[in-house]
């Protein structure tokens, strides 16, 4: 598997990596194309890649409030799951199963850097989306859209919460790699898709609602008289700006041409640029040849693996 931060080989039984010195253990095998984990009781876990060179700390009265919203939309079977998961008797009515859960979850004294990857499971479990629209509205949180933009905006605020994000206050920062890169690395890809495409309005709806829809471009013309474009500048069209592509290779042919696009990129973004690699169709060979490309170029990568659906 590779590091998601800087792309180095890593062993499966790795717990740091050994160029950048990133947990992969507290990650859950999310800092790698191998997402998925399985907890005490044996169940597979979805997992997102966290960001990593951040350091995020415990908001102790964060973590009750969205328990407490948790523990209040949950329905019976979701508490039982909970239970499970904890290695807890999942039986009893709604109100025994919540002090249990109140009793032995290690929810709110979880280390900070498996706090989001447990959030995301928990929202993750809810089969509801009037649960997730119930718990932004408590944590004070826009509540238009769907499922999955309620979802992401939640998890989104447990990166504010915790110090793993920057505020962006109005769309005012800094345009470049090093504000941009963490809601790269922390968005989650909940459903698969068939081609890179598919994937561009869900990503530019979130960056266009950190940054403001006027910073956010797709299909960017990287240069005058060409015709190549960019996926996403983010940024002011003529000023410093973040460059983001899109990769998603199905052949060799595929990864030649990425490789010769990458040039142009860099010749448009410099050091700003970021290629957001899909690995669903690639083998562990092909990402590592890959990513040493990329690494060569001086271009930073991230990795975006399958998701895991929700059974």
């Amino acid at each position: 598997m590779f590091c998601i931060s800087c792309g180095h080989k890593v062993l499966e039984s790795a717990r740091f990596c050994p160029s950048c010195g990133l947990a992969i253990s507290t990650l859950a095998g999310s800092a790698a194309v191998q997402v998925g984990h399985k907890n005490a009781s044996g169940n597979e876990v979805r997992s997102i890649p966290l960001p990593s060179g951040l350091k995020p700390t415990t908001n102790c009265e964060f973590r009750q409030k969205l328990l407490d919203s948790y523990l209040s939309i949950a329905s019976s079977q979701e508490l039982s799951e909970w239970l499970e998961d904890i290695g807890q008797d999942s039986k009893g009515t709604a109100e025994a199963k919540i002090a249990k859960i109140r009793r032995h979850t290690k929810f709110l004294s979880m280390p900070p850097g498996e706090f989001p990857l447990q959030a995301m499971n928990n929202l993750h479990w809810l089969s509801s989306g009037d649960g997730l629209f119930l718990i932004a509205k408590s944590l004070g949180l826009k509540c238009e859209g769907t499922k999955d933009v309620l979802l992401r905006r939640i998890y989104r605020q447990v990166g504010y919460e915790e110090g793993w994000l920057p505020r962006i206050v109005n769309g005012h920062c800094s345009f470049i790699k090093e504000t941009i890169l963490p809601f790269v690395q922390w968005y989650p890809i909940l459903r698969n898709k068939n081609y890179e495409k598919d994937y561009y309005e869900e990503f530019c709806d979130e960056m266009a609602e950190i940054f403001g829809k006027d910073k956010v471009h797709e299909q960017y013309v990287v240069a005058h008289g060409k015709a190549l474009k960019i996926d996403f500048h983010i940024g002011h069209p003529q000023g410093t700006a973040v460059g983001i592509e899109f990769k998603m290779p199905a052949s060799q042919g595929d990864l030649h041409r990425a490789s010769g696009q990458l040039d142009d990129y860099l010749t448009r973004y410099g050091r700003n640029l970021i290629v957001v690699l899909f690995t669903n169709f690639m083998s562990q060979t092909e990402i590592a040849m890959f990513l040493e490309t990329l690494k060569t170029k001086g271009i930073e990568t991230v990795i975006k693996s399958k998701a895991i659906s929700r059974s």
